[in-house]
């Protein structure tokens, strides 16, 4: 692709000049047009220059990177996200397999995320509405709503579910095969790990290697070896042993 058109939006003046610098000797091809240390000024900048892409710091003082973006109706411009912190919204990042540099990052992390957004850019879909960036911005916006949904990326596009409606997800390798409260289930391309890290904030607990469970779809738990998890939709998922003691734990929570 021609030139890449970027933008640095930070509220630390060192670490734009340090990104930068790093941009201009280590990465060709990219210009840095503009910089931003505030929410305010990167809406200002970015609505005036039209970045291709943005590296975006998640801490700011006042308004965070995920507010910035979600002023946005329809975003015309790609992300990077930069941070220090490894909070639970890098959980939502991870799962929908966007971009993000861990600070102190070094220079061949920048040059892989900038070989991976050229990547994304050669097959990028014409729906916006399907990309990364906007399922991401879909799951962290509705999980931290009282009725949360959760947006599930299929080939056909996006299913938004209510979290409550799922019963249990099970792993079928880098597949994860999701089960519903009305009998009906998808099958998502995404491993179970992320599914995970996404949702053990809302009353999902990992019984075992291959099952994930909504403990608030348990009806009861049937005493054994580590046991088994009855759920709302008749099934029966087995607990493994050595994570028995925690998931009683948490299951008495409810």
């Amino acid at each position: 692709m021609s030139e890449i058109k970027a933008i640095i939006v930070d509220d630390e003046q060192h670490c734009i000049e340090a990104l930068q610098t790093m941009l201009l000797k280590k990465c060709p091809g990219v210009n840095v047009i503009g910089a931003a240390q505030s929410v305010k000024e990167a809406r200002e900048i970015i609505d005036e220059l039209q970045p291709d892409l943005v590296f975006l710091d998640v801490e700011m003082p006042h308004q965070n990177g995920f507010e910035l973006l979600r002023q946005y109706e329809r975003i015309t411009f790609d992300v990077i996200f930069t941070t220090a912190y490894e909070q639970y919204a890098l959980k939502a990042i991870k799962f929908n397999a966007l971009d993000y540099l861990l600070k102190p990052f070094s220079v061949k992390e920048l040059q892989d995320a900038l070989d991976k957004f050229r990547e994304k850019q050669l097959h990028k879909s014409k729906d916006p509405a399907s990309s990364p960036l906007e399922v991401f911005l879909q799951n962290m916006k509705t999980l931290q709503q009282t009725h949360k949904k959760i947006a599930l990326p299929t080939i056909n596009g996006l299913v938004f579910m209510p979290v409550q409606n799922i019963v249990r997800c099970e792993s079928t390798g880098n597949y994860t095969k999701i089960f519903f409260t009305d009998k009906k289930n998808l099958m998502v391309s995404r491993p179970l790990k992320e599914f995970e890290e996404l949702l053990t904030d809302v009353d999902f607990f990992r019984v075992h290697n291959s099952h994930l469970i909504n403990l608030q779809q348990m009806q009861s738990y049937i005493q054994g070896e580590g046991g088994f998890a009855l759920m709302s939709d008749g099934t029966q998922v087995e607990v493994s042993r050595r994570r028995k003691a925690e998931f009683l734990k948490k299951a008495m929570q409810f």
